[in-house]
């Protein structure tokens, strides 16, 4: 078993997100980040204790992620809100809906993932790209338009990047969908590719149509 500081600690388990069942949309997962750190076999312990707190009227899983030694004890929280399950529109057109139990465990493990990534300092920078929309303007559609001016496409920011990932992610816990397929529909729908590459102009269209969709799953 390694001794390592908490500082070295972190920096090792900045892990990147991974692409499933051929999705184009990365994502890493609660259970990711514990395997990435029992592979490492440090001197350090991590558990997540979890608990439900009520704010404005309003049920969330509170997730704490502790680090510890004998010496050191690290801690990160993050919170999910536990919302009424979901009912889901199969391909067939039949509606289902989870069973408590299964939508507590998805919240749950939401919250938990948000915590240890938190808890551990992991970073973005991994995000998987999307194309820009049509609506919005692809660079290539402004290549004529930036060489007569000499101005460069004005793409989001590193903030408006992670924000679409929260919203995506949120979305998929209310429809009880994966991440990878809630980004799917989205990269398909507005023919995107790379976040990256999504111009300020087409920010507000995208992230208003999830929060949108997002409003009508709440009811």
């Amino acid at each position: 078993m390694e001794k390592v500081s908490f500082t070295e600690l972190q920096q090792r388990m900045q892990l990147e997100k991974k692409k499933g069942g051929g999705a184009k949309y990365a994502s890493r997962h609660a259970e990711d980040i514990y395997n990435a750190f029992k592979s490492l076999r440090t001197n350090w312990n991590v558990v997540v204790n979890y608990d439900l707190v009520e704010f404005a009227g309003k049920i969330f899983v509170k997730a704490v992620a502790i680090a510890s030694t004998e010496d050191e004890t690290k801690k990160a929280t993050a919170f999910a809100e536990l919302s009424q399950v979901p009912i889901l529109k199969t391909q067939k057109g039949e509606l289902k809906q989870m069973s408590e139990p299964q939508w507590t465990g998805a919240v749950q493990s939401y919250a938990g993932k948000y915590a240890l990534q938190s808890l551990f300092a992991i970073g973005d920078q991994d995000v998987d790209h999307i194309e820009v929309a049509e609506q919005s303007l692809r660079p290539n559609q402004l290549r004529n338009h930036h060489s007569q001016t000499n101005q460069q496409p004005n793409f989001i920011s590193n903030e408006q990047h992670d924000l679409i990932e929260k919203q995506i992610n949120e979305l998929a816990l209310i429809t009880g969908k994966s991440a990878e397929t809630v980004a799917n529909y989205y990269l398909k729908k507005y023919k995107l590719n790379d976040f990256s590459e999504l111009l300020t102009t087409g920010f507000d269209i995208l992230a208003n149509d999830i929060q949108d969709k997002i409003k009508q799953r709440k009811g």
